[in-house]
């Protein structure tokens, strides 16, 4: 066996340990133990982490604007045309989600020529809103389909449950019109009072017999004549079917169309009206008026198409009509104006206490679409 010298040993030895040292190296490394105090948020989690996909919620941006277009079946000196424009012109300075609401509308149209009006609008491609305020759903059904993203909206009488994308509303005027026939009822002198309205219609007959309830709630022996010009504008006719229901004793008329307050101040009787406060067309006739308030309905309406831009989501309109009653917004009576201080204290309070107990819900006003009787 031969000797190696010393220094052969030594570097030899020296080669060894760096061998071992550099294959050391290539061994993963076990991690040391966090010496972070609990609460630290380690570095890698500080970026949140991507939400699973069924937690994601599409959205699109809510525009700035909302184009609106209607149509009505008569002038706009119509009281029911009025009421609506004065609640778009509330709803329009409310700026419900900070919309500005612009309005076009076309007036005095029916049949083809509400249909081709409505197509009209629709094809220019401008309007979220189409609004039909009358009986309009046989028009509006067959652009429902071919204007899918347009939010249709059909009001009142006549009218077809369609879904989908159109809506569809009810001014219902039963509860305001129980309070105007309590002051009647309790006010007449000749015990007969007098009707003047347009069509034997769900929405006037309503309220025609919710003013026959609240007359004879008060007055028992009260009768009530009503006569139905057969149009929604007529002022002359109006007037003319005022002037037979004066003659009959009449001394209080219930004026559902425009037209019979100048037969009242000739015949020396007192009238009520309709939809928006008329008292200032005759302020020593009129003694009040039941108000149309749309404001709720075009807010519900405003609501649903806001969700259908900001969710991607189709529209879905309820088969039953939607409406508002006194408790919620959607109608009401004027203020008596100068008969305040006419209209003796127990009218006065009787009506008070009965329209708290219908926005209480104590009293439940009956609504009634039936034709309502002539006396």
């Amino acid at each position: 066996m031969s000797h190696k010298p010393y220094s052969f040993w030594l570097t030899f030895g020296l080669v060894l340990v760096m061998l071992a040292m550099a294959i050391g190296g290539c061994a993963p490394v076990a991690p040391a133990a966090s010496t972070a105090p609990a609460s630290e948020v380690p570095v890698a989690a500080t970026k949140a982490p991507a939400a699973a996909p069924e937690t994601q919620v599409v959205s699109t941006k809510l525009p700035t604007e909302l184009h609106i277009a209607a149509i009505f079946a008569s002038t706009m000196e119509e009281p029911y045309s009025v009421s609506w424009m004065e609640s778009f012109k509330r709803v329009q300075a409310e700026k419900p989600h900070g919309l500005n609401i612009t309005l076009d509308y076309t007036e005095n149209v029916f049949g083809d020529s509400a249909a081709q009006a409505l197509e009209d609008y629709a094809k220019t491609g401008k309007y979220d809103i189409i609004w039909a305020t009358s009986s309009y759903s046989d028009q509006v059904k067959p652009l429902k389909a071919k204007y899918p993203n347009i939010l249709w909206v059909v009001s009142g009488s006549g009218n077809q449950p369609l879904g989908g994308n159109v809506y569809m509303t009810y001014t219902h005027r039963n509860e305001p019109g129980y309070l105007l026939g309590v002051v009647a009822g309790m006010m007449t002198k000749s015990n007969v009072l007098g009707v003047v309205a347009g069509y034997p219609s769900d929405d006037v007959n309503d309220v025609i017999n919710g003013y026959i309830d609240g007359a004879k709630s008060v007055n028992p022996n009260v009768k009530v004549k009503v006569t139905f010009i057969q149009s929604w504008y007529d002022p002359t006719k109006a007037k003319e079917a005022t002037y037979a229901l004066v003659a009959s004793g009449a001394d209080y008329i219930f004026a559902e169309r425009l037209g019979p307050f100048d037969a009242c101040a000739e015949k020396g009787c007192f009238a009520l009206g309709t939809c928006v406060d008329q008292n200032y067309m005759s302020p020593k006739v009129v003694v009040s008026s039941e108000l149309v308030l749309w404001d709720p309905l075009m807010k519900s309406i405003v609501d649903a198409w806001v969700n259908h831009v900001t969710t991607g989501q189709a529209y879905n309109a309820p088969t039953e009509p939607i409406w508002f009653g006194m408790k919620d917004g959607g109608s009401d009576i004027a203020p008596f104006h100068d008969f305040e201080s006419i209209l003796p204290a127990n009218v006065l309070d009787k009506v008070k206490q009965l329209k708290a107990d219908i926005m209480s819900g104590k009293l439940q006003v009956p609504y009634k679409v039936q034709t309502p009787p002539s006396d």
